[in-house]
């Protein structure tokens, strides 16, 4: 008899209803059937002993009625489990329809800006200044993800993407500011395709590179857990379909040590600058020269390149901390092979502090010297001397974070333009931006 009240006590507790939730797993809903099957197979055999006992004159252990009673129950519970079983399926399918929704990451981020440009022979300028940038990242598979990101400003210009207030109150431009995809091919090693960040480490607060361009074409990049570090790379300057296309092809080799110093050799050769337009109209302040027409021959109004470029550059950052405080040193030398004169350029500066944490700030200076053909005017920093080569000056800035995702920033250009000609002038630039990310 205990037996029985057993058994019959286990099929009221299996008639508990489960949740139909896809926290509940399809392992637990198979334990869930073998133990009703178990259940199914003792109450027959119950009934088979029972008959026995009955045709044998004996006195029945559990009546006929307890045991349909029982059967009723346990069919009951196997059909509830059956439907919920069903529920968990469809659940467990509706989550994968949306698991695309978890392989996205999204970000983005808003400046306002209030700049002052005094450049000496022309009036003081001043405007209100906006960014905005959306982004999303696609994770295709475990090795392989893709990139897409779309920016305001300009799109005749690839070193800002800043759109100035007051025009007349019409829709401000926006373009793909990203779009690539990186594939990580071994351990450590990624090849990038498309519309990318720039692939090689950049030294501090170095502004031989504006952070808004981002090249085009294809990169390769690795990390050894060593420290060891490096990059090549192969960029579209213009293509065309009649002649040479400009290109730029480079390599980085860097190490970055366990004690904070970080040291990186860089090689870049841009090919078919020299004597062509390259189908730009802002040359950055290089050297060029007048041509009749659109083929740089002869000699008229069409500005063509006057050199190529072929640079070699040497930097190195050193990170170390006084106390709770980072601090941050480095150097960057440039050279320009393939120029005889006024082929150099360099800056060093340091970073105190790290405005990261709200309530917390830092504090960057820099001095740098760019001679006009020490670098392709197309990737230099579109503020610094008012973005053309042949300028040098100083740059201040600071940077605090009053609450979580923001910042306020206060960035001051000392500069002088074309230095050691007869077109030299002063040049200050004073930018207040209030930023947040999300």
């Amino acid at each position: 008899m205990r037996s029985y009240l057993i058994a019959g006590a286990a099929g009221l507790a299996l008639s508990a209803p489960l949740s139909a939730q896809a926290a509940v797993s399809e392992q637990e809903v198979a334990e869930l059937k073998q133990q009703v099957q178990r259940l199914l197979q003792r109450v027959q055999k119950l009934e088979a002993q029972n008959a026995d006992l009955t045709g044998a004159g004996a006195a029945p252990s559990v009546d006929a009625t307890r045991v349909e009673q029982l059967e009723a129950r346990v069919a009951e519970v196997e059909a509830t489990n059956d439907s919920q079983t069903d529920q968990i399926a469809q659940g467990v399918a509706k989550d994968k329809s949306m698991d695309w929704a978890s392989k996205l990451k999204w970000k983005g981020d808003f400046r306002y800006r209030h700049e002052m440009i005094d450049e000496e022979t022309r009036d003081t300028r001043t405007r209100q200044r906006i960014r905005a940038r959306l982004g999303v990242e696609a994770k295709v598979a475990d090795n392989l993800k893709a990139v897409i990101q779309i920016a305001t400003g300009d799109l005749t210009d690839p070193r800002s993407t800043n759109t100035t207030l007051g025009g007349g109150n019409l829709r401000k431009t926006i373009g793909l500011d990203l779009g690539y995809v990186d594939w990580t091919v071994a351990d450590g090693m990624v090849v990038s395709l498309g519309k990318m960040k720039y692939p090689f480490e950049r030294f501090g607060g170095s502004l031989f590179y504006d952070g808004d361009v981002n090249p085009e074409g294809g990169a390769i990049r690795y990390r050894h857990g060593s420290g060891l570090f490096a990059s090549g790379w192969g960029f579209w300057i213009n293509e065309f379909s009649s002649q040479a296309d400009p290109m730029v092809y480079g390599a980085q080799l860097g190490w970055e040590s366990g004690f904070g110093l970080t040291l990186a050799g860089t090689y870049q050769n841009f090919s078919a600058l020299q004597n062509s337009t390259a189908g730009l109209v802002d040359f950055g302040g290089n050297s060029t020269y007048g041509a009749a027409g659109t083929d740089c021959n002869g000699v008229g109004s069409i500005p063509c390149y006057l050199y190529d470029y072929e640079l070699v550059e040497l930097s190195a950052e050193y990170a170390f901390e006084l106390g709770s405080l980072p601090i941050s040193l480095w150097a960057d030398y440039l050279h320009n092979t393939a120029v005889d004169d006024l082929n150099e350029g360099y800056n060093l500066g340091f970073t105190l502090g790290k405005a990261s944490d709200p309530g917390s700030w830092e504090f960057a200076a820099l001095y740098q010297d760019l001679e006009k053909d020490a670098a392709w005017g197309g990737w230099i920093d579109s503020d610094f001397a008012g973005g053309t080569t042949q300028g040098k000056g100083f740059l201040f800035k600071g940077a605090y974070v009053p609450v979580k995702n923001t910042s306020l920033n206060l960035t001051w250009f000392e500069n002088t333009r074309n230095y050691d000609t007869s077109s030299e002038r002063d040049y200050q630039r004073l930018q207040l931006d209030f930023s947040m990310k999300f």
